[in-house]
């Protein structure tokens, strides 16, 4: 824990906003009384929790989706009001005291000393759990008074009402509102949106994974279930990675080398995606890590390709580089599947090649 009086340094955004950094579970606040909806910066919770709740309130019907993002969230905490929230859980006069200093310590951005007059120190450990207090205001209205309008699911400042009907989507959207109101809070008014999810209409992103019903020839092709992949988004920053580790800079190294850094980008990124159905965005992925060092060699061998032969997968993966295709950890399953046509169950293809002639493969 940084000691009083010092400065926070802070990392930015993709959008140039300072983001927070930092272990909420270290402070001793309690978390006790957090709502389950609430799944960013708690321990024994994860973004994939988030991501199955979604799943399951989608394939139970609950088809129209407020996204709602809110705008500047880090930046934008009333102090005053977070602090009479913190009151609530805290009487000590002390620590009150420190998570006062703590929050008008102000950021050091550039090696210049910034005053910040609303918002939670960036960089600062206890700056996510502040931030998870002032939404749990938002968290307790929507169990007491707003459960029957749907299923509300929040990760930090991005949060999901997953409801039954358009009517319930747009009253909870208001009353989201009227409490994003009382906090001094905005939603972003491009990012939040209602997504009609009914027979893959509409798709929308959360926690970086696009979500979209689609039909499921496995075990009812006249219903539509909840999938989710990597959105494009994600995909282009892990493809400017790898661009960035097989570029020209790059030549001088050999190629375990560039393997040992691949390595661990791909690995993370496969296994924060790995448990929806991202099978296909995995496949390709692939094929671009392959298609890039091969491009890597050229260009470090100064060779037209013709000239050498050019590495393939399975010689890469020998060497060690890391393989998304296979690794997909499919979710629990909304139905049990349909039994198959071929009676090989585990062929699981249930005559998409076509081959299937008076119902024997």
């Amino acid at each position: 824990m940084a000691e009083l009086g010092t400065h926070f340094t802070h990392r930015k955004s993709e959008t140039g906003n300072p983001q927070p950094k930092g272990d909420p579970r270290r402070c001793p606040t309690r978390q006790a009384d957090f709502q389950p909806c609430s799944y960013g910066f708690r321990p024994k919770r994860s973004p994939q929790q988030a991501l199955e709740a979604i799943r399951v309130a989608g394939n139970q019907g609950h088809n129209f989706v407020v996204d709602a993002d809110i705008q500047g969230y880090f930046d934008n905490i009333q102090r005053e009001t977070l602090m009479e929230l913190v009151k609530e859980r805290i009487s000590d006069r002390r620590a009150l005291k420190l998570i006062r200093q703590w929050l008008e310590a102000g950021v050091m951005e550039d090696g210049t000393v910034r005053e910040t007059l609303a918002g939670t120190p960036q960089g600062g450990v206890i700056s996510p759990l502040l931030a998870n207090i002032y939404l749990n205001k938002l968290d307790r209205i929507w169990a007491a008074r707003c459960s029957q309008l749907g299923i509300l699911v929040r990760y930090a400042d991005d949060l999901v009402a997953m409801c039954r009907s358009a009517s319930a989507a747009r009253e909870a959207l208001r009353r989201i509102g009227l409490v994003r109101n009382r906090l001094g809070l905005t939603l972003h008014p491009v990012k939040t949106r209602l997504v009609d999810l009914r027979r893959g209409k509409e798709s929308f992103v959360f926690l970086g994974c696009t979500h979209r019903k689609k039909r499921s020839i496995q075990r009812n092709p006249r219903w539509h279930f909840m999938q989710r992949w990597p959105s494009p988004k994600a995909t282009k920053k892990l493809r400017d990675r790898v661009r960035e580790l097989t570029g020209k800079r790059q030549s001088g190294k050999d190629v375990k080398q560039i393997i040992a850094e691949l390595t661990p980008v791909l690995r993370g990124w496969g296994n924060y995606f790995r448990t929806g159905n991202a099978d296909r965005e995995f496949n390709k992925m692939d094929y671009f890590v392959v298609m890039s060092l091969r491009r890597w060699q050229y260009r470090r061998g100064g060779q037209r390709p013709t000239k050498r032969a050019p590495f393939t997968g399975d010689q890469l993966h020998g060497m060690g580089l890391h393989r998304l295709m296979g690794t997909v950890k499919y979710p629990a399953q909304a139905t049990p599947r349909r039994s198959s046509l071929s009676r090989v169950p585990e062929n699981g293809m249930h005559g998409l090649k076509g081959d299937i002639r008076n119902g024997l493969a």
